[in-house]
């Protein structure tokens, strides 16, 4: 039996911010998933250097999208984990309510989100 208390009320205010955090990162995800831009967008040039400026456009479209993607993904992977060490948060906060914390509980049961 461990010679400490936990003070549930602070687990979930933690998790809270957990959630707001998530809640806050939704947005900027929609903004890059919407920032979608065709090469058309990156074409420098007139008559006499068209054929390098679609070359160039393509090339730097395919870099752009690469980078969105990437940063789209990283965010997305944001937004999940937040939600889910807020959801870890809650469950720990309610077994130990459960318990009392009467009885050590097993903490990596919680991590198997």
């Amino acid at each position: 039996m461990a010679d400490f208390k936990v003070v549930t009320s602070d687990l979930r205010k933690e998790a809270k911010l957990w959630r707001e955090r998530a809640d806050k990162a939704e947005p900027v995800v929609q903004a890059v998933r919407d920032a979608y831009l065709t090469a058309p967008a990156f074409f420098v040039g007139d008559l006499t250097t068209l054929a390098a400026g679609i070359v160039n456009a393509e090339l730097e479209s395919g870099q752009y999208e690469d980078f969105r993607a990437f940063m789209e993904k990283v965010l997305q992977g944001a937004v999940t984990e937040f939600n889910q060490i807020d959801v870890v948060l809650r469950r720990i906060a309610d077994e130990y309510d459960r318990t009392d914390s009467a009885n050590e509980i097993d903490l990596e049961k919680f991590y198997g989100v």
